[in-house]
């Protein structure tokens, strides 16, 4: 998917309503540029990860590595808590 107002794209789009009431996807860093007039909604996708070590879903933003392509096509990767707790 690709930011609707830069063309350019990241990992983490976001579904965002514009005062006009119409949907746009943007980056984050567009997101910051425009933070005053647009507000995060829920989109058509919802992302989770799955830690490969302890096997719980969660926001991949609070993973510590990801790749796409696991179990049910999730991110799968290192939650943040197994890597403080095992140093994995």
């Amino acid at each position: 998917m690709s930011c609707e107002l830069c063309g350019g794209g990241d990992m983490w789009i976001k579904t965002c309503l514009t005062p006009d009431g119409s949907r746009l996807l943007v980056c984050d860093e567009c997101y910051g540029e425009q933070v005053s007039v647009l507000v995060i909604v829920p989109g058509d996708r919802v992302v989770m990860a799955r830690c490969d070590h302890c096997w719980r879903y969660g926001n991949p933003r609070e993973f510590v590595e990801i790749s796409p392509g696991g179990r049910k096509n999730a991110y799968s990767g290192t939650c943040a808590q197994c890597e403080e707790e095992e140093g994995v």
